[in-house]
C-alpha cells in the first residue's frame, strides 16, 4: 500500500475509532473516567491549583479521567516515579481529542517496533487559572513509556540530548501532538518548556503557519534532525528555513500545501514520525 493512502487510512480509522469510542468509552466504564474516588487505597489528590474550586460550577462539570484510552497518566512532579493514578480534569471535548491522539501515537509508534504505551506522564490538564488549562482543554505532557522500556522524556530535556536518537523520538511524538492540536509548545520553543510538551485545543485547524514561532521552531529542528540542514532554530521563517522545507516535502513524498491543507500537513507529520521512530533520517 503507498504511504499516502496508508495515512488516510489511519486518519480514516482515528476519526472514526476516536471521538465515538471515547463517548463509548465513558458509557463502558473501562476506558474513561477515573478508578479511583477520595479516600479510595492508593488515590492521591493532584495539587490544588488542579482541583476544581469550590463554588465553580463549569470546572466541577469537567470529565474526571485517570487513564487515556486505557492507558494511565500519572504525576511525577516532587514525586518521581510515582505511580498512583490522579483525577485529572478536562472538557469531553478534548477528552476525546486526547483519545484520537493517543491512539494516533500507539499506531505511530508501532511501525518503529514499539510496543504499546505503557503510560503516560503528565504536568496537567485543567488548572485554575486563565487560558487553555483553565478552560479544560490542554494537556502539559511530560513523558511517554512503552512496554519494553522505551521512553521519550521531555521532563529530562530529550529535545536537547546529545544522542539523536532521543531528539528524533521526541520530534515524533511532537508530531503527533501536532496532527491533532493546533498550539503546541515544545523545548525549542522557550526555556519555560524544557521539560514538557503543551498541546491545547485553541485556533483549529492545524496547518504549518509560517508567522508561528511553534511551528517555525519545529520545522528548523526537524531539518536539522532529520537532513542536518544546521539551520537556526530561532522561530524566523526565512529563505534558508523555507528551502529545507521544501527538501523535506519532497523527500517525504508530500503532495498538496502543508501551510493550506489540513491533510497535507498532517500526512507530513505522519511520517516525520515514522521516521522519528524508526531513527531514519529523510
Amino acid at each position: 500500500m503507498r504511504e499516502d493512502e496508508r495515512a488516510r487510512g489511519l486518519d480514516r480509522r482515528l476519526f472514526l475509532g476516536g471521538v465515538g469510542a471515547a463517548a463509548g468509552a465513558v458509557v463502558a466504564g473501562a476506558t474513561g473516567g477515573s478508578a479511583w474516588a477520595v479516600g479510595d487505597p492508593g488515590f492521591e489528590a493532584l495539587p490544588r491549583e488542579m482541583q476544581a474550586p469550590e463554588g465553580d460550577v463549569s470546572a466541577q462539570a469537567l470529565r474526571t479521567f485517570s487513564r487515556i484510552d486505557g492507558t494511565p497518566v500519572y504525576y511525577w512532579r516532587g514525586n518521581r516515579g510515582n505511580t498512583v493514578l490522579r483525577d485529572w480534569r478536562c472538557t469531553q471535548g478534548f477528552y476525546d481529542r486526547l483519545v484520537v491522539w493517543i491512539r494516533d501515537l500507539r499506531d505511530l509508534s508501532s511501525d518503529g517496533g514499539f510496543g504499546g504505551v505503557k503510560f503516560l506522564v503528565s504536568a496537567g490538564f485543567y488548572v485554575n487559572r486563565s487560558g487553555q488549562h483553565g478552560a479544560g482543554t490542554a494537556m502539559d505532557l511530560d513523558l511517554v513509556r512503552w512496554n519494553g522500556g522505551r521512553q521519550s522524556s521531555m521532563l529530562d530535556g530529550h529535545h536537547a540530548a546529545s544522542d539523536r536518537t532521543l531528539r528524533r523520538r521526541y520530534l515524533a511524538v511532537d508530531a503527533t501532538c501536532r496532527r491533532r492540536f493546533r498550539y503546541v509548545l515544545d523545548g525549542w520553543y522557550n526555556s519555560a518548556h524544557r521539560d514538557h510538551i503543551h498541546a491545547d485545543f485553541g485556533g483549529l485547524p492545524t496547518l504549518c503557519q509560517k508567522g508561528s514561532s511553534s511551528d517555525t521552531k519545529f520545522v528548523q529542528a526537524m531539518c536539522n534532525n532529520f537532513m542536518g540542514s544546521g539551520l537556526a532554530v530561532d522561530g524566523i521563517w526565512g529563505p534558508n528555513t523555507n528551502n529545507a522545507f521544501g527538501q523535506a516535502k519532497n523527500r517525504l513524498g508530500i503532495s498538496g500545501n502543508p501551510h493550506t491543507d489540513l491533510n497535507a500537513w498532517r500526512n507530513m507529520l505522519a511520517r516525520v514520525a515514522r521516521h522519528g521512530f524508526r531513527d531514519e533520517a529523510f
